[in-house]
């Protein structure tokens, strides 16, 4: 919205609203009924936010008609039993998997695979490192060798 008489008017127009308000200084007061009386258009906004804040003012507050919200029922608490049930079921599966698999011979724990868990790792690079690093780290370090001077 451009407002005809520039930075003036527009200075002028702010003063209005703060004057409207009670919240002009007098300097600024002053240098307002300066410029009203020079700018017409100026003084017609003036006029009209006294007119239209007076009225605003005057007017009985509307009150609408209190607002309603439904909320639905809490979802049976018998799903998420049954979800703390299974997970404790697999947990103790595991569990008892592990404890199994201790006892055996050191010829059939050499056929299985070592599992181990890792609560850390956050990404799919990160679980992809640890691997790389404990294969590494599983690969015996050939002791035979020598460095010859060139």
């Amino acid at each position: 919205m451009q407002i005809a008489g520039g930075q003036l008017c527009a200075r002028a127009r702010f003063w209005v609203s703060l004057r409207v308000d009670g919240e002009l200084s007098e300097l600024e007061g002053a240098l307002l009924d300066a410029h009203l009386g020079r700018c017409a258009q100026c003084a017609e906004f003036a006029a009209g936010a006294t007119v239209s804040t007076a009225w605003l003012r005057e007017a009985p507050p509307e009150h609408s008609a209190p607002i309603t919200i439904t909320v639905p029922k809490a979802a049976p608490r018998r799903a998420a039993a049954g979800v703390v049930a299974a997970a404790v079921v697999l947990a103790s599966a595991l569990v008892a998997g592990f404890v199994h698999g201790t006892g055996t011979s050191s010829r059939t724990s050499a056929l299985r695979p070592t599992v181990s868990v890792v609560s850390s790792v956050e990404t799919p690079d990160e679980l992809r490192r640890l691997r790389r690093t404990s294969l590494l780290n599983q690969r015996p370090v050939p002791r035979e060798y020598s460095i010859e001077p060139a």
